[in-house]
């Protein structure tokens, strides 16, 4: 046998072993992911929006939950009550409806614009009677709402005592910016077109009502090991708004 051919043989081992090696080290992380809201398990996520806030390894290919939804599921599936009455989900994501419904005697879904929901009403001015649901689930919505604090003391009325209004919304530094801008602007301003305002962590203050206490949950909390296998961190979703009812 030629030192030609020899060589070529033992190249060819090297890169059978290489690719074995590599199969294995597959087959070790092909369940790397895992979605908790719907149990899929897989090599990653799929991705989020495109274009300028595109996002790897996202969304989950089962539920299609983003990293919001499993992150609050994560941070509040033991803290909230075991069971609750009555639960107003607004612009009810079908992502986290399975578990909110699961949880709660009765379950009622609200929008404006949702042809599906239960009641087509405006957050800023709803219908219901005071001290009504014992948890509103908002997620995302305040950013496209004109008066956000009109809106926040809609849900502080129609909270019941002790009741817990869940709120999340994306965050970019500390300070709101906001303002009437056409629609042109909104994309390079606030990020989104249909966007209204882009918070900062100063919306605490807009929170911080009469009769409410606030309280915040984060990503931060939970151990690096469960946030990269959940894929829970979003650039600007990573907190958890608590609203309380005070008796």
């Amino acid at each position: 046998m030629s030192l030609q051919s020899t060589l070529r043989r033992i190249q060819i081992a090297a890169l059978n072993r290489t690719h074995a090696a590599t199969l294995r080290g597959l087959s070790k992380v092909r369940e790397h992911r895992h979605c908790p809201l719907c149990g899929w398990t897989g090599f990653q996520f799929s991705a989020g929006k495109p274009g300028p806030f595109f996002r790897f390894d996202a969304r989950c290919p089962s539920c299609w939950s983003a990293e919001r939804h499993r992150l609050a599921y994560i941070l509040l599936k033991d803290s909230l009550p075991a069971k609750i009455d009555k639960i107003l989900h607004f612009a009810p994501e079908p992502e986290i409806q399975k578990w909110l419904q699961r949880s709660c005697t009765e379950y009622h879904t609200a929008d404006l614009m949702d042809p599906q929901v239960m009641h087509k009403v405006d957050i800023q001015d709803m219908p219901f009677e005071d001290n009504t649901y014992d948890l509103i689930w908002c997620s995302h919505v305040l950013e496209h709402v004109s008066d956000d604090r009109r809106a926040l003391s809609e849900i502080r009325r129609i909270l019941a005592p002790n009741g817990i209004a869940v709120i999340q919304v994306p965050l970019w530094g500390s300070k709101t910016i906001e303002g009437d801008l056409p629609t042109s602007e909104r994309v390079r301003v606030y990020y989104q077109e249909d966007h209204l305002r882009r918070y900062g962590m100063d919306i605490l203050e807009r929170l911080s009502m009469d009769g409410l206490s606030v309280s915040v949950r984060n990503v931060q909390e939970l151990e690096l090991q469960l946030v990269l296998r959940c894929s829970l961190n979003d650039m600007a979703s990573n907190d958890v708004f608590l609203l309380r009812k005070l008796a």
